[in-house]
């Protein structure tokens, strides 16, 4: 009677909303959840066996950079297979619209500086369709998807848009300020979720393509305010600003756009430290006083999976030591001669060891001393010794600073050095302390971003099994949660993230113990624009994902269909009251 499409049959339901389990089917019509409950007659739907696997709500990852991935790549792999379903781009202030067009070039070459987007990937496969934030909106609407996606408004972009290059000297001028406050509406009509932005000053490896500060960055703070407060304004949307990378930052802008927008935040970005083990502490206890003193709505996303990074120093630029300014002099050295004999200048390495704290680098890759050679170039023999020990253990053994370590070793490997991190978080005690709090989001991929060094996409299946399966720290329910219905609650994404009858059915089928990832060492594959390379992690295991009620992967294997969608509304608002 009810003319299913899909069946899925006695599996244990896992619902996202913390309810405890229980065994069910789940009946799927027209992309949506139409029934859960005992089905005697699937009738002529499909029929998925699910007894003795979980059933649970895809995965949201509320930052990620698959701005341009996502016009070649429909899955956002490594996000498809590991049950991501739905993803936030612009995030961080950095994206494509608005861009004028004889700006394309450079807007493709500041993702590649801020992000690590190699801007080959994106002059080869950009379809560059748009000028505009609603005609990018139109872009992504007709690209085939295997993920849902919803994107903010970057607020460098706009501001690059509207001022040009006077946006990293100058304050905005009264008009401008309200051309971008009317181009913020045009987006929020348009279907974006909000605004974004990078306000993280000189301490930070989101360069401009000529090494300095992002407009955002160092931004006055009236400003930000003044153009957030279009959202005021319309009373909708959520501002998502990154204004501290674990121990590192200044908070008070996030404060000062949460009291006076009075539009929900959501702050990056929290990590548990190794050096200071209370960070987290300190941090949530900020984030509560915030919500609960101040009267705020402020959310804060993480970093706090075991994801690496792995560096070929001189050949995947990007790493998280472009924050200091002494390092990126080295970055934007282009001429591999220049590199040595900047690293052979005492001035230079004199400035690297005073600059060099490695406290400042515990939220993205861990300081020098952690890092583990794992190559040396081909033909490197007097140096294979190196191979497998830490930077901090060769520079014991030889007498010297872990800075001088690193730039002998990178000099005896010709430059060829190729480095593994150690993981973003070490010690899940820690991290299950940051995840009971109520307004802290599990995590993020940063997916798109760094790909040459680093793969994020697998976060959530890690922390599936390093907190629940292998600690037993978090149980399932709550993990899913903490996966789909909260992210979702927090980002003002109707009807996903949780296994309700009326919701959209985004579906992951799996065994727990068949759940992967690799630790190891990340797979170097050549599947991006032009044969161009990336890493990529090991992991997934899942059974079968669903999007909207169409399988998308099957035992980590896409299936070829592109069920995704565009999440925002799809007509302009003009009843949404606006200042004059």
């Amino acid at each position: 009677m009810y003319g299913f499409d899909l069946v899925i049959k006695n599996g244990t339901i896992i619902d996202g909303t913390r309810f405890p389990r229980f065994r069910s089917d789940i009946g799927i019509r027209d992309g949506k959840i139409a029934r859960i409950g005992h089905i005697a007659d699937p009738g002529s739907a499909r029929v998925v066996d699910a007894a003795g696997l979980i059933v649970a709500p895809g995965h949201i990852d509320t930052h990620t950079h698959y701005d341009a991935q996502i016009f070649w790549d429909p899955t956002c792999s490594n996000a498809g297979e590991n049950g991501i379903t739905t993803v936030v781009t612009g995030n961080c202030g950095f994206g494509f619209a608005p861009v004028h067009v004889r700006d394309r070039e450079r807007a493709m070459l500041m993702m590649e500086t801020t992000e690590q987007v190699p801007a080959i990937q994106m002059q080869t496969a950009l379809p560059w369709s748009w000028e505009t934030f609603p005609e990018l909106v139109e872009a992504m609407r007709r690209t085939p998807k295997a993920v849902n996606l919803t994107m903010f408004l970057p607020l460098n972009a706009v501001m690059f848009y509207v001022m040009g290059e006077d946006a990293k000297h100058r304050r905005p001028t009264a008009a401008e300020v309200d051309t971008i406050k009317g181009l913020i509406h045009e987006a929020m009509d348009a279907g974006a979720c909000g605004l974004s932005l990078s306000f993280m000053g000189h301490e930070n490896n989101h360069v401009d393509v000529d090494g300095s500060p992002m407009p955002t960055d160092i931004m006055h703070p009236d400003d930000a305010v003044a153009m957030a407060c279009a959202l005021k304004d319309r009373q909708e949307g959520i501002i998502q600003v990154i204004s501290q990378i674990g121990p590192v930052g200044d908070r008070r802008i996030s404060e000062k756009l949460a009291r006076e927008t009075g539009r929900p935040i959501l702050h990056n970005v929290f990590s548990v430290s190794e050096y200071t083990p209370d960070l987290h502490r300190q941090s949530m206890a900020w984030l509560d006083a915030m919500n609960e003193e101040e009267g705020v709505e402020m959310y804060a996303a993480t970093v706090i999976c075991r994801a690496w990074n792995e560096t070929e120093l001189f050949n995947s630029p990007g790493c998280s030591l472009d924050a200091l300014d002494v390092y990126r002099e080295l970055t934007f050295c282009k001429d591999p001669a220049d590199k040595r004999a900047k690293l052979l200048d005492p001035e230079f390495r004199r400035r690297f060891n005073e600059s060099y704290d490695p406290v400042m680098f515990e939220a993205t890759a861990g300081g020098l001393a952690d890092y583990t050679v794992i190559g040396m170039g081909e033909g490197s023999n007097d140096a294979m010794d190196y191979l497998g020990k830490t930077l901090g253990e060769i520079a014991a053994a030889e007498g010297k600073s872990e800075v001088d370590a690193f730039i002998d070793t990178a000099l005896e490997s010709d430059l060829r050095i190729e480095l593994k991190t150690p993981g973003i978080a070490i010690d899940p005690a820690k991290v299950a302390d940051l995840l009971s709090n109520g307004r802290v989001l599990a995590g993020a991929s940063d997916g798109g971003a760094h790909t040459k060094n680093f793969s994020g996409g697998q976060w959530t299946t890690d922390l599936i099994l390093w907190l629940v399966r292998d600690n037993d720290f978090l149980s399932l329910e709550e993990m899913h949660y903490r996966l789909s219905y909260q992210p979702a609650r927090a980002m003002g994404i109707k009807n996903r993230g949780a296994l309700l009858e009326g919701m959209a059915a985004d579906i992951l089928v799996y065994d727990l113990d068949e759940l992967y990832f690799d630790q190891d060492r990340f797979d170097v594959v050549h599947d991006q624009p032009g044969g161009d390379w990336r890493r990529k992690a090991r992991a997934g295991g899942y059974r079968h994902i669903f999007v909207n009620g169409e399988q998308t992967f099957e035992r980590d294997r896409p299936v070829g269909a592109t069920p995704g969608v565009y999440l925002g509304d799809t007509v302009s608002r003009p009843q949404i009251a606006r200042a004059a």
